[in-house]
């Protein structure tokens, strides 16, 4: 299981064709390689999709059946399964999240008090999807990262005060952390039904490099992104 940021993954292309080593398209000497879905915020909205959409990741892995011709060319056909299939999901943070971590963002400039409640708001909403989902065993030390992560949040927003303005680089890296919520909570509804899952932070493996003052831009749309191609 992968999450990607859209601060720091979004729209860089790749400046290399060479093909991967077997390997990594497909882990664990797995008959079949990597199968990638994408989820929106709007498929991730409450406890039940998140519910909908790890349910359909495990229906996924699990391989299919898959038609056969006969040997013969008679119209009868026989099945053959695929074996189980490696897969993975890329999302986003849940519906509404970004535009709550954006006004803490802009709550910031004017009063940490407001900018804090916005906050509590973005991360309780979380939090509640979260315990629904997951055991107090899995759920907890996964709140409590997200609990730090707030409070990290508010360390990186207190001096915009004092600058009075939002360097993109701060919205990139606040935003970020709605994606990496989402793919913490989907984790823990997954690890527990027993499946043998891990998640990932696209922003520990996918470096870009900025050239002047290009950047991936606000929820790293593509107008902002010339120049910025990745590193590997």
């Amino acid at each position: 299981f992968a999450e990607a940021a859209s601060s720091s993954s979004s729209s860089s292309s790749s400046s290399s064709s060479q093909p991967s080593p077997s390997s990594i398209t497909r882990p664990n000497n797995s008959p079949n390689p990597w199968e990638v879905h994408k989820f929106g915020g709007a498929s991730l909205a409450d406890a039940s999709l998140y519910k909908t959409v790890g349910d359909l990741l495990i229906r996924e892995s699990r391989g299919r059946v898959l038609p056969s011709p006969s040997a013969d060319d008679s119209p009868t056909t026989t099945t053959t399964a695929s074996g189980p299939i490696p897969t993975m999901a890329v999302v986003s943070a849940r519906a509404g999240m970004t535009d709550q971590l954006v006004r803490v963002v802009d709550s910031a400039l004017q009063d940490m008090t407001q900018a804090e409640r916005e906050l509590d708001l973005a991360l309780s909403g979380q939090l509640s999807i979260l315990r629904s989902l997951a055991s107090p065993s899995i759920a907890d030390p996964i709140a409590a990262r997200m609990e730090k992560d707030a409070k990290d949040i508010l360390s990186v927003v207190q001096s915009l005060r004092m600058i009075r303005s939002v360097p993109p680089s701060v919205m990139e890296v606040v935003t970020g952390f709605g994606e990496i919520w989402s793919a913490q909570t989907l984790y823990a509804y997954l690890k527990e039904g027993g499946v043998r899952v891990a998640w990932l932070d696209a922003r520990d493996v996918l470096i870009v490099k900025s050239e002047g003052n290009a950047g991936l831009g606000e929820k790293g749309s593509s107008s902002s992104t010339w120049g910025v191609v990745p590193l590997w």
